[in-house]
């Protein structure tokens, strides 16, 4: 096995020379200040690959400032630290982690993540039994916290998953999901230059090259996280670059792919920003025509229909605004984004242990 990988922009990413064919499985767990959470999300992993002798476990840290580094390091585990001056995302972990790898399939799990105890080494079975598959996920639930650690609530099955089938096929898999290293190295890693859909650009990709992608039964993972649906989530994830598709749909673009990710990925920005559209284009109308009573009506009637799906006027309303806000974040994220090569990314991590 060659131990340099095409990227889909033409580059190419060194991997480790030392490869082990007997490593069945790297475990990438990726976090930021993630003292809370990440000895249980270690502890997880190391349970979860009993059943799977060579599995190798790395921890890439995103230059915490807190104890995330010294609780992993009670663990017999690899740790790598990305430094502070460098860009941190989600993706620059993943994207590290794998590079530093030698699995035969690749796990990406969040620090603030536990693994099923079950689940992983039978999905590492599949995909060796499967090899139309390049990657694949199974349910994911989630606890809501508050930053003192007390539950608020949760989600189960939040994917939307199908209980009901073995193996169902999908077009993406979320952030904490199991690749086939061979569908890495033909499609490209994970691209560490994106700030946010990393997971759905990559995903596409492997489809593209040919291989299948599903969610596998049984549940894959708890993820402990803040409750998604309030205006605190939505501007925290504005201010963490989380809405800015438009930087994955000038990446994609390089490889003919741009007008794919935003049918497929983000329908929802290019149907509010047809609405948005059309409405400045019949306000002038509008006013010629001293029809602002039937504009005003029309919009109405679509904000009476949003609250209608939405089961209420809080939910339609915090529907709007991250609409509104992924809307204007992915034109801002395009216009501002200029793609660089895969390899450009820095590699010479923190070794810590």
């Amino acid at each position: 096995m060659n131990n340099v990988h095409s990227s889909a922009d033409g580059g190419s990413v060194k991997r480790p020379t030392d490869d082990s064919v007997d490593c069945p499985l790297t475990v990438v767990i990726i976090g930021k200040n993630e003292e809370q959470f990440i000895a249980r999300s270690v502890a997880s992993v190391i349970e979860a690959t009993r059943s799977l002798p060579g599995a190798e476990i790395i921890y890439v840290d995103s230059a915490s400032t807190d104890r995330s580094v010294e609780c992993a390091s009670k663990y017999p585990i690899r740790i790598r630290q990305l430094r502070p001056d460098w860009p941190l995302c989600v993706a620059a972990g993943r994207y590290t982690g794998y590079v530093h790898s030698h699995g035969r399939h690749i796990f990406f799990l969040d620090g603030d993540a536990e693994a099923d105890p079950h689940w992983l080494a039978k999905a590492v079975r599949f995909l060796d039994d499967s090899p139309q598959y390049g990657a694949v996920a199974g349910v994911l639930d989630e606890e809501y916290m508050t930053r003192e650690g007390v539950r608020v609530g949760g989600s189960a099955n939040v994917f939307k998953q199908n209980l009901h089938v073995r193996v169902e096929e999908r077009r993406a898999l979320g952030g904490i999901a199991l690749y086939r290293r061979e569908s890495l190295e033909r499609a490209g890693t994970v691209n560490p230059h994106l700030p946010t859909g990393e997971d759905d650009e990559l995903c596409m990709r492997i489809r593209n090259a040919g291989w299948k992608v599903a969610r596998l039964e049984g549940r894959m993972a708890v993820k402990y996280t803040e409750k998604r649906e309030t205006l605190y989530e939505v501007l925290r994830r504005c201010r963490t670059s989380m809405y800015d598709y438009g930087a994955v749909i000038r990446y994609s673009s390089t490889y003919g792919a741009g007008w794919q990710y935003s049918r497929e990925m983000i329908p929802y920005v290019l149907s509010f920003s047809a609405v948005i559209v059309t409405l400045l284009f019949a306000l002038p109308a509008a006013i010629i025509f001293h029809k602002l009573w039937l504009l005003s009506l029309v919009l109405v009637a679509v904000i009476g229909m949003v609250v209608v799906k939405k089961g209420g006027l809080r939910d339609a309303m915090l529907s709007i605004a991250v609409r509104s806000v992924s809307t204007y974040r992915t034109a801002v994220s395009f216009c501002r984004t200029r793609p660089k090569p895969v390899e450009a990314y820095p590699t010479d991590v923190i070794v810590v242990q």
